[in-house]
């Protein structure tokens, strides 16, 4: 989860950009890692003890790009750290999971399906000013099965020191 800044600025983008062109609400986030089949109570478990094993990251919005994909419709990407990437592969290490994407870290901030040129202009629109660092304080662990407004929060976990 972003700090509290960027989550606050990003939230209301997401508000703002999911009104207008009616498309789902959700959390700003980064995902680190879906497709988990471990059972609740043991998921739960294993995000407390991967965040307890990992410190706070530092990462930066680099770019606002788009993709032919839901869930990817309009996002900030984020730098390419070697700690975000440390972290997901521990991630991977520790769950059951399946891999359905490749990973690109990234906070999306529209769900949906647009046209290009919408994209475009949007992307336009907000010019560099979201772009800059920020930090990954939490992992948080959510059930997301169906539609966004059905994710469930399982668990949120400091990340160590």
């Amino acid at each position: 989860m972003p700090d509290n800044d960027t989550y606050v600025k990003i939230s209301q983008l997401i508000e703002d950009l999911s009104t207008v062109h009616n498309m789902p609400r959700f959390e700003p986030h980064v995902t680190l890692l879906s497709g988990i089949f471990d059972d609740p109570v043991t998921a739960i478990k294993k995000t407390k003890q991967l965040a307890a094993q990992n410190k706070a990251l530092s990462a930066s919005l680099t770019g606002v790009e788009y993709l032919e994909h839901f869930y990817r419709c309009l996002f900030f990407r984020t730098d390419d750290s070697e700690d975000i990437y440390n972290l997901r592969e521990a991630a991977e290490g520790l769950f059951e999971h399946s891999t359905v994407n490749p990973f690109i870290p990234h906070i999306s901030f529209l769900y949906g399906s647009l046209p290009t040129f919408k994209k475009e202009a949007i992307i336009a629109e907000l010019g560099n000013r979201f772009l800059g660092g920020f930090q990954l304080k939490r992992l948080r662990l959510v059930r997301t099965e169906l539609t966004p407004e059905h994710w469930e929060v399982l668990g949120e976990f400091e990340l160590g020191v």
